[in-house]
């Protein structure tokens, strides 16, 4: 055999997989690496794994989650109850609050209540927070009142919000400024009354919740679009700003979802099968509107460990009407 020919071979050998002597060398390499990671589940007391094992994702946690009183953030709360979180729910829980704005009733004192007595249900602490989002103050106090009750604070979750009043040149300066002040300047009003106290532990996750809306044109709720395109460059801005301090900012993009939202449509079974049949003809998915449970799944996802490298993005939960996105 020549000298190139043994070359040759001792490299092939040492190329190969199932080597001896490479096997060897990486599982040494991979060991090392590990250890130094402390990564490997061996290299933890056996009470640790056990815990990893048992424990529910949330466990120990606290959340804040605005507009909590029905719909969406209800379901949210109940979900992070489950998962192991305390929830401060917070709402205006006042039906004639811009009622003559918006053309329909928002949340209750009852619906706030029952919201708690749901989440208490779960084993987990709550309270109810009385509170417009528009309010920059009133937010700081529901922030400190959560810390007060739980604390700390270690989610929060904007999700607040009211719909939209049709074709821009036919929406109404109080509509439109109504919207963008509930939707966009109260998500930022519960952000920043949020970061103190997450700031100062070096930990949070904050969701916003968007919608499809806002991630297309909408012509026929232009200041509802507005708004959550908006919320999502907010969303962007403050994952960059806040990410050095150990804390997430995602959003959350649903499709159409039975809620207040839609006022007093939703008791309307001819328009409610109207629109449940036209959505199911722009999801890839055999869906029409889809149900609070089906958005809160996502929000316990982004708010568990199983995210903590996801921060500056926008999930869809949208039945695959994403899909139909041109970016």
């Amino acid at each position: 055999m020549t000298h190139r020919d043994r070359a040759t071979e001792t490299a092939s050998e040492a190329d190969d997989p199932l080597d001896p002597r490479r096997r060897d060398a990486l599982k040494a390499g991979l060991a090392g690496a590990a250890g130094m990671a402390g990564l490997t589940a061996a290299s933890r007391p056996a009470a640790a794994r056990a815990g990893e094992e048992t424990s529910p994702p949330l466990a120990g946690k606290a959340a804040l989650i605005t507009g909590a009183a029905r719909g969406i953030g209800r379901a949210i709360g109940i979900a992070y109850a489950r998962a192991g979180a305390d929830v401060a729910a917070l709402d205006i829980a006042d039906p004639d609050a811009y009622r003559a704005i918006l053309g329909y009733p928002l949340a209750s004192q009852v619906d706030l209540d029952q919201t708690v007595r749901l989440i208490e249900a779960e084993g987990r602490r709550s309270i109810g927070i009385k509170a417009d989002v528009v309010d920059k103050s009133a937010l700081a106090a529901a922030v400190r009142q959560t810390v007060g009750r739980f604390g700390r604070l270690d989610i929060v979750v904007a999700n607040a919000g009211v719909g939209g009043g049709g074709r821009l040149q036919d929406l109404s300066e109080a509509h439109l400024k109504t919207v963008i002040d509930i939707n966009l300047i109260g998500a930022a009003n519960t952000l920043q009354a949020a970061l103190p106290p997450m700031i100062e532990q070096a930990s949070g996750r904050i969701i916003a919740i968007t919608s499809v809306a806002g991630r297309m044109g909408s012509g026929g709720q232009a200041d509802y679009a507005a708004s959550k395109w908006g919320l999502i460059g907010l969303v962007k801005s403050a994952a960059i700003n806040v990410g050095p301090h150990g804390i997430t900012v995602n959003a959350v993009a649903p499709t159409a979802v039975r809620t207040g939202i839609f006022g007093e449509s939703m008791n309307d079974p001819e328009w409610v099968a109207g629109v449940d049949a036209f959505m199911s003809g722009l999801h890839t998915l055999p869906v029409g509107f889809l149900d609070p449970e089906d958005v809160a799944g996502t929000a316990v996802f982004l708010a568990s460990p199983a995210a903590r490298y996801i921060s500056g993005a926008v999930i869809d939960v949208a039945a695959g009407f994403n899909a139909r996105y041109t970016g």
